[in-house]
C-alpha cells in the first residue's frame, strides 16, 4: 500500500508520546518544595506548563474514568517489511472554568494515530480535533455519604481512513453517570475494597457518533451515519499499599484485568456499505513496572469485533503490548 507523506505520520508520533514522558519524570524528580514553588509561581516554565496539561491515552471515544493506555508493538525483521501496533491519542487541556451555575467545561485539542499492520485486515486511520468535557455540579444526599454527577464529553474532529480513503468529520458524545458511595454500587470510579489492596470500576456509558465521509475515493463511501452506542467496561486490579492510608484515596496499579464491550447501530447510513450491528470486545490484563509519573506497563489483549470510526474491520487477534498512559 503506498501512503503519501501525510500519512506516514509515525515518527512523529513516537517523538510526541515517548519525548513528553522523559520530560514530565524529570520533572517530577525534583524536590517537592521546588516543584511547587515552580509549579505556583507566575514564572512557571512554558515547557513544564504544557506537560502539566499533557493527556496520553488510546482514544478520546473512550469515554469511561479507567482510560485505556497508549499500546505499542513492533517487529523489526532483517530482510523484510516491519510490522507494528500504535494505537493511541494525544491531549492537550487550554482551558478549564465555568459556563453557567452549575456546569464546568474543559476543553483539550487532541490528535489520534491508530495504525496496526499486525492483523489480516489492517487498520490506518488518525484523526485531529476538539474535545470538550461538561460537568454537573457534584449532588450529594443528606448523610454525605453518596456523590453523583453527570459527564458529557461533545467532540468535533477530522477522520482519515487511510486504508479506505476516507476523509470524515466526526461528532461524538458520552453521557457519563458518576456515582460514588460507601453503600451499593458506584458507577465511573474505582472503587478501594475493604482490605484496600484490590480496586475495582464498573462503567456503563450510553453515547453517539455521527459521521460524515466526503472526498472518497469511491464516491459510493460519502454519506452520513449516525451510530448510537453503548458501553460498557468492568476492571478489576491490586492496588499498591501506602502510607498514610490517606494517600491511598487514589489507587496506583500494580497489576489489572479488564472487559470491554462495546456495542453500536447505525440508524442512519446514507452511504452504500450495508453497515448496521456492531460491537467490539476486547479483554486484557496488564501489570505495571512503573506508575508515576508515568504509567507504563506490560500487557496482552484478546480482541473480538469492529470499530467503524476507527477503520477496524471485524477481526479477531491476540496482542503483547508496552503501554504507557498519563
Amino acid at each position: 500500500m503506498k501512503l503519501n507523506i501525510y500519512d506516514n505520520q509515525l515518527l512523529w508520533l513516537i517523538i510526541m508520546i515517548i519525548f513528553p514522558c522523559f520530560s514530565i519524570a524529570q520533572k517530577k524528580s525534583l524536590p517537592k518544595d521546588k516543584e511547587k514553588r515552580m509549579i505556583g509561581s507566575k514564572k512557571q516554565p512554558f515547557f513544564i506548563h504544557l506537560m502539566d496539561n499533557l493527556e496520553l491515552r488510546q482514544s478520546f471515544g473512550s469515554a469511561a474514568t479507567r482510560k485505556e493506555p497508549v499500546r505499542f508493538q513492533f517487529t523489526l525483521p532483517a530482510n523484510d517489511e516491519d510490522s507494528y501496533l500504535i494505537d493511541g491519542a494525544v491531549g492537550l487541556s487550554f482551558f478549564d472554568s465555568p459556563i453557567t451555575h452549575g456546569l464546568v467545561m474543559t476543553g483539550k485539542l487532541i490528535g489520534e494515530y491508530h495504525r496496526n499492520t499486525l492483523v489480516k485486515e489492517e487498520q490506518f486511520t488518525w484523526q485531529a480535533g476538539f474535545s470538550t468535557n461538561i460537568r454537573t455540579k457534584i449532588f450529594r444526599n443528606k448523610t454525605n455519604n453518596t456523590y453523583t454527577q453527570l459527564i458529557f464529553t461533545p467532540t468535533l474532529k477530522y477522520s482519515r481512513n487511510v486504508i479506505d480513503t476516507i476523509n470524515s468529520f466526526v461528532l461524538t458524545m458520552d453521557a457519563i453517570p458518576f456515582r460514588s458511595s460507601t453503600k451499593g454500587i458506584n458507577l465511573n470510579t474505582y472503587t478501594l475494597r475493604g482490605n484496600r489492596k484490590l480496586i475495582n470500576l464498573l462503567s456503563v456509558v450510553p453515547g453517539f457518533e455521527l459521521q460524515h465521509n466526503y472526498a472518497a475515493q469511491d464516491k459510493a463511501d460519502n454519506g452520513t451515519i449516525l451510530r448510537p452506542i453503548v458501553k460498557f467496561q468492568y476492571n478489576l486490579g491490586g492496588n499498591k499499599n501506602r502510607l498514610p492510608v490517606t494517600r491511598m484515596i487514589e489507587p496506583v496499579k500494580t497489576w489489572e484485568a479488564s472487559v470491554d464491550y462495546t456495542l453500536r447501530y447505525a440508524i442512519i447510513n446514507s452511504t452504500v456499505n450495508k453497515e448496521k450491528y456492531t460491537n467490539l470486545l476486547a479483554t486484557g490484563i496488564d501489570y505495571y513496572f512503573i506508575t508515576l509519573p508515568v504509567s507504563v506497563s506490560f500487557g496482552i489483549t484478546f480482541n473480538y469485533g469492529s470499530d467503524p470510526l476507527q477503520g477496524l474491520k471485524k477481526q479477531q487477534y491476540w496482542l503483547a503490548t508496552i503501554s504507557v498512559q498519563k
